[in-house]
C-alpha cells in the first residue's frame, strides 16, 4: 500500500511501531501519548502519515513508515532507508504533507530521513541545517561518576512554581542555543514554553543563594525513552563541572523509572559532546533538524 492518512483505528499499529523505532524520533512517540489521552483533541490536531503493508507472516496490517506534521509545522520522519527504490510512496507523501493546514517550519530526525524529506518539499527553501549526534545511554553503561561541587550550591528537583525564577536561564538558553534570529525572540512564547515543560517534563536545577543559574530535563518521554535537552549553564559558572552533576541526578531518577535516556548534540560543540560521552552516551546516527 501507499502512504495515507492515519485513522483511530490504527492507533494501535502506530503505537507499536513507534515503540519499536523510537530512538529514530522521541518527539513523535511523545507527541502521540499525550495527544491519545483525548481522543477529540487528538482529531483536531492529527496530522499523521503512515505506510502500512499486509503481514503475509503475521496475517495482519503492520506499519512500515510514519510521519508527523505537529500543529507548530514541525515535520517529525520515519523513513525506510530503501525509500527512494518506490519513488511513487515518495510522490504520494509529498501530496499529503503539502495538503497539512499548518505552515511546515522545520524538519526533525535522523539525517538521512531529514534528508529525504526535504527533496519532497515543493517550493519549500530550507533557510539553515543543524547537524547533531543522536546519542544514546541505558542503566548498565551509566558512569556515575560523581564530583565536588562548588560551595553553597544546591542541585535539585524544579517545581512548577518555579517558572518566573527560571525565566532569565530559559531566555538566554533559547538565544543562544535554539534562536535562529534573535529579532524573532518572543518572551510570551519563551515563558509559556518553560511553564508547560515544567508541568509534563523532568527537569533538575542548580541555584546559589535560592537563585537558580543552571537547568537540565527532558524534553520529551516517549514509551520507553526519554529525550534530554535544554541543558544549559550561564556563563559565569560554566567549566565547573554543573551541567556534569546536573545530569548526574536527571540520569539516576531517569534510570529509577526504568527508561532509557537520548539526546542530540551539535557537532559542533565539543565540551558538550565530551560531557555525555563522559556519562557513558554512545553516538548511535547523525541527526539534523532543517529550517523551512
Amino acid at each position: 500500500m501507499s502512504w495515507q492518512k492515519l485513522e483511530l483505528m490504527d492507533l494501535g499499529l502506530l503505537e507499536n511501531f513507534l515503540i519499536k523505532n523510537e530512538l529514530e524520533c522521541v518527539t513523535f512517540s511523545a507527541w502521540l501519548k499525550e495527544k491519545i489521552i483525548s481522543q477529540a483533541h487528538l482529531q483536531r490536531d492529527l496530522a499523521v502519515y503512515i505506510n502500512k503493508n499486509k503481514n503475509h507472516l503475521m496475517g495482519a496490517d503492520s506499519i512500515s513508515e510514519a510521519l508527523l506534521v505537529t500543529e507548530y509545522g514541525m515535520i517529525c520522519p520515519i523513513i525506510q532507508k530503501n525509500s527512494g527504490v518506490h519513488p511513487h510512496r515518495l510522490q504520494r507523501l509529498s501530496y499529503l504533507i503539502h495538503q497539512t493546514p499548518c505552515a511546515l517550519s522545520s524538519i526533525m530526525g535522523l539525517e538521512i530521513n531529514v534528508k529525504t524529506v526535504e527533496k519532497l518539499l515543493i517550493n519549500r527553501i530550507v533557510k539553515s541545517r543543524v547537524d547533531y549526534y543522536l546519542m544514546v545511554l541505558d542503566k548498565a553503561h551509566f558512569h556515575d561518576n560523581s564530583n565536588n561541587l562548588i560551595k553553597d550550591i544546591t542541585i535539585r528537583k524544579a517545581r512548577t512554581t518555579d517558572a518566573a525564577a527560571l525565566f532569565d536561564i530559559q531566555k538566554r538558553y533559547e538565544l543562544e542555543e535554539v534562536c535562529l534570529n534573535p529579532y524573532l525572540f518572543d518572551d510570551n512564547a519563551c515563558l509559556s514554553l518553560l511553564k508547560n515543560n515544567l508541568r509534563k517534563e523532568i527537569i533538575f536545577i542548580a541555584e546559589k543563594n535560592g537563585k537558580p543559574f543552571a537547568k537540565a530535563g527532558t524534553n520529551a518521554r516517549g514509551y520507553n525513552i526519554y529525550q534530554i535537552g535544554g541543558v544549559f549553564t550561564r556563563q559565569e559558572y560554566r567549566r565547573h563541572g554543573i551541567a556534569h552533576s546536573l545530569m548526574l541526578e536527571l540520569l539516576k531518577y531517569i534510570f529509577r523509572l526504568e527508561k532509557t535516556a537520548c539526546l542530540f548534540v551539535k557537532k559542533i560543540n565539543k565540551p558538550a559532546f565530551m560531557l555525555y560521552k563522559k556519562l557513558g552516551f554512545k553516538i548511535v546516527s547523525d541527526f539534523r533538524i532543517s529550517y523551512i
